[in-house]
């Protein structure tokens, strides 16, 4: 899963500028190499962007609810506690990003990859999720409640204590995950059919009061 960049990108020193007239003039923002400038606390509401490059900004407390994005690529970013939702986001890639606690509540992805982020306390509840991968992130105390999936690959993830409340996890492989105190319904009705180890589904197994022999 991979963004389809531009074979040339304009730098953008002036990014802050630049992506509120994008927004007031309701235009595209497109074929930008955004690096190391400070767009924490900014606030944009149905920005567009179409093949951009965010490199080593700082976007902490931002606001960019209802975005539109595709063919993004945030490369050690940091966007912890910023606010994307009701956005769009296809073919967007996550490089090494720092987003602890971040909004992705009611978002919509397709094709999209998260590789090396910190996402501890990110929110992803009632998210739509077409064919995303998490590859190497720290989830722990992700939400992920009520939402749908399809084609999600979820590969070396600390998922500690995240929630799936009313998110069915049939056909889901949860092999490559820690699943230390993950949060479900009391039923656990989440879990069935889900793809685990072995030793996985013994801790799984305490939820339902089982004792396992040897």
């Amino acid at each position: 899963m991979t963004a389809r960049l531009p074979a040339s990108l304009e730098p953008a020193p002036d990014a802050v500028d630049l992506l509120a007239r994008c927004e007031r003039e309701e235009r595209l923002a497109e074929g930008l190499h955004i690096r190391g400038v400070e767009l924490s606390g900014t606030r944009y509401e149905g920005l567009r962007m179409h093949g951009v490059l965010f490199e080593g900004c700082r976007m902490t407390g931002c606001r960019w609810e209802r975005a539109d994005l595709c063919d993004v690529v945030f490369r050690r970013c940091d966007l912890s506690n910023s606010d994307w939702r009701g956005g769009f986001f296809e073919r967007v890639v996550f490089e090494g990003c720092k987003a602890v606690g971040a909004e992705f509540s009611e978002t919509a992805w397709r094709s999209a990859a998260f590789g090396g982020c910190a996402l501890s306390y990110a929110a992803f509840s009632r998210a739509r999720l077409r064919e995303v991968a998490f590859s190497e992130c720290d989830l722990s105390s992700a939400a992920f409640d009520e939402c749908t999936w399809k084609a999600l690959q979820l590969n070396k993830i600390q998922l500690r204590s995240a929630s799936f409340l009313h998110t069915p996890l049939a056909g889901l492989d949860l092999t490559g995950c820690e699943l230390d105190g993950l949060a479900v319904s009391d039923t656990n009705a989440e879990l069935r059919g889900a793809v685990v180890t072995m030793e996985q589904a013994a801790m799984l197994a305490k939820r339902l009061g089982l004792v396992i022999k040897v």
